[in-house]
This record gives structure tokens, sequence and C-alpha cells, in this order.
């Protein structure tokens, strides 16, 4: 199934009140759907998310089912990010002013996140955070078990983070030896973003896709990711006189020796470097 969409439809008691309340706020009226006596649309983010507000009675006709009670239960808890912190402390005043409720003052969490929460005017829960990606813990990889290989790079840190993690550079380089290809690259280079590399011999009798998810980035420092087999790797960026040292540790799988895998990722690092260095 491919989703093209996703948005969010919430009740509430006074469409025009409501429209207050979240023009108050910052979000964005989209005049260009709803906005009737029923109904409102407004865009939220860099993204545009859509959100959608019913009158009570036109949104229990669309879900043919009661409406959660919000002064009692919660039916959902919707986040939304900020650059800083000052955003956060903004917003704390924004919501009380135009009539909202913190149920959850700011606060710091997990030593990278800081937020609150809110209840709009017809309760419904939100939560703002901002997450500061350079204070993740940076996941531990037992060495004991992991292959490690790396090389030096005559290049700019900038320049080798880049050719590293664009899909136009990857498909250059993303090959062990002149017999395979990468054909195509899709990168999320976020945390929990997820990428996927085609890989196939160049005479078309094999291929698979190369999957993980990220589980931590630092922008030209860090990179971990995990397979889609649970390996773990790390890869680090480091600039030194020379130029930039890049280091890859990976828990190896159980099919081929430990000295094969080493060759065959090495190689590719390898391609990486004469790429970074000649283009």
């Amino acid at each position: 199934m491919a989703i093209k969409g996703m948005w969010i439809n919430l009740p509430v008691k006074d469409v025009a009140k409501s429209i207050e309340f979240y023009n108050a706020i910052g979000f964005v009226l989209n005049t260009a759907h709803g906005n009737s006596n029923d109904s409102a649309c407004f865009l939220v983010g860099e993204k545009n998310m859509v959100v959608m507000l019913f009158q009570e009675d036109v949104f229990r006709r669309f879900t043919k089912n009661d409406l959660a009670d919000t002064s009692k239960s919660s039916e959902v808890l919707i986040s939304f990010d900020a650059d800083d912190r000052a955003e956060i402390d903004a917003m704390v005043n924004s919501v009380e002013a135009a009539g909202g409720r913190i149920f959850s003052n700011p606060s710091d969490k997990q030593g990278w996140m800081y937020g609150f929460g809110f209840a709009d005017i017809d309760g419904h829960r939100w939560n703002m955070l901002h997450m500061d990606m350079s204070k993740i813990p940076i996941p531990v990889v037992d060495t004991k078990e992991c292959i490690v290989i790396h090389t030096l790079i005559n290049s700019t840190l900038k320049k080798v983070w880049r050719c590293f993690t664009q899909p136009e550079h990857i498909v250059n380089w993303n090959n062990a030896s002149k017999d395979w290809q990468t054909i195509n690259a899709i990168n999320d280079l976020t945390t929990g973003g997820k990428f996927t590399y085609r890989m196939e011999a160049k005479d078309g009798s094999m291929g698979f896709d190369f999957v993980g998810h990220y589980s931590h980035i630092k922008t030209e420092e860090d990179i971990a990711f995990m397979l889609l087999d649970g390996r773990k790797v790390n890869i680090h960026f480091e600039k030194v006189a020379e130029g930039v040292k890049v280091t890859e540790s990976f828990e190896p799988e159980k099919e081929n020796t430990a000295e094969l895998q080493k060759q065959g990722w090495q190689a590719i690092l390898n391609n990486f470097k004469s790429y970074v260095e000649n283009n």
C-alpha cells in the first residue's frame, strides 16, 4: 500500500473559537479547505501537516462513535517539534494567552529533549519538543564482536559528509568491485529514518537491497544505524591534519568469514575515498 499522506481530524465545540485559538499559537489557516461554520483547516510546520477541525456533530457522523470526554480521558497526544528552547517557552505564553491549559510544564527529558504539554480549548492534548540531536547518547557497540575498518581522505569534512550521505553521490561509489553497482539510493538521514540502496551485479545475475534504520545522526561527526537483521553499524568522521579519517565498525554476519567481510567493506570504503578525492 502506497500512502500518499496523512492528516489529523479533531472534533471541536465551536469552530470559530478554535480558529481564534490556533491562529493565536501560530498555526496557519488554510483557506482552500474547510473554513465553513462546521469545519476549518490548518497547516502546521515546514511540511504543512494538515489539521482539520470539525464541529462535534459533524465529527460524530464521520466516526459513527461517541466522542471522548477530554476532561476525563485522552483520545490522542499530538506532537510537533521546535528549533530551540526559546520557541518552547514562547509557545507556553501563547497557549496560556489564547486560553489553552498547560498540563505539563516545560522540562528537560532524557538529557536531550526539552518540551511541554498543553490542552487546547476542547481538551485535545498536544506535546511540543525541542530535540537536541547532538546530545543523544551514542549507541555503544561491543568492539569485541565488531570488525573495524578505516580510511584517510584528502578532502574537507563537508565534502566527505555530503558524498557519503547524498543519494546522487552514493550511487557512484557504493560497490566493492567493478562487477557490482548501486542502481538506486534512498536516504532519509534523520534519527529513525530509513535508507535503501539497491545493489546489483552488472551482468544482472543477482541483486539485493541494503536496508537499515538510523539510530543516531550527528552531522559531520557520527552515524549509527541498524540493519534489517539487527546488526549494528557505527561510522565516525574525524577532521585531522591530513584530511578526514573515516572509521567504520560493524557487527559481522554469520554466513561469511570475518576476514572476507572486512575485505568487502574495506573495498567499498576505499572506493568512497577514491570517489571523493577525484570528483
